[in-house]
């Protein structure tokens, strides 16, 4: 008898993953990474910008633009 072969679940681009960045509270509120941002998925938040983790496409643009470089991958 034949073995039931087992595939991976199909890619959704932008899904594959939980990987996304997030903005410690040593952020200087500059908004460099905000305007960089291709999905902009990071708004000012409380003393901080905030990234949505839905909108986050895992680029790293945030963190490369900080000049404190706080933003970092989880």
């Amino acid at each position: 008898m034949k073995e039931k072969e087992q595939y991976a679940p199909p890619v959704v681009p932008g899904v594959e993953d939980r990987f996304y960045y997030v903005i410690s509270g040593e952020c200087v509120m500059c908004g460099i990474c905000a305007q960089a941002c291709p999905t902009k998925a990071i708004a000012p938040g409380e003393g901080r910008y905030e990234i949505d983790p839905a909108k986050c496409i895992d680029c790293g643009t945030c963190a490369y633009v900080c000049p404190t470089g706080v933003p970092q991958p989880v």
